[in-house]
């Protein structure tokens, strides 16, 4: 019975429009990027900061090899 009631959890939790998972990734990568590109000497808010923030997160999702693997949310 436990067993089907996890199954179920993961089956709910994978039925998010397209629109929510692009706010979990962009929310991914603004709590673990944001503050090193900030350290790095860009200001939060610019076109810089993000570019910064977006090029780190592509390099660690080619680096783990989670763009072959379906994405960051397989990895946890």
């Amino acid at each position: 019975m436990r067993f089907l009631l996890i199954i179920a959890l993961f089956v709910l939790a994978s039925c998010a429009t397209p629109e929510q998972r692009a706010e979990d990734t962009a929310s991914y990568i603004n709590q673990n990027y944001g503050p090193l590109c900030e350290k790095l000497g860009y200001v939060p808010g610019s076109e810089k900061h993000r570019d910064c923030m977006v090029s780190m997160f592509n390099a660690d999702e080619i680096r783990s090899g989670a763009v072959m693997g379906g994405g960051w949310r397989r990895r946890w």
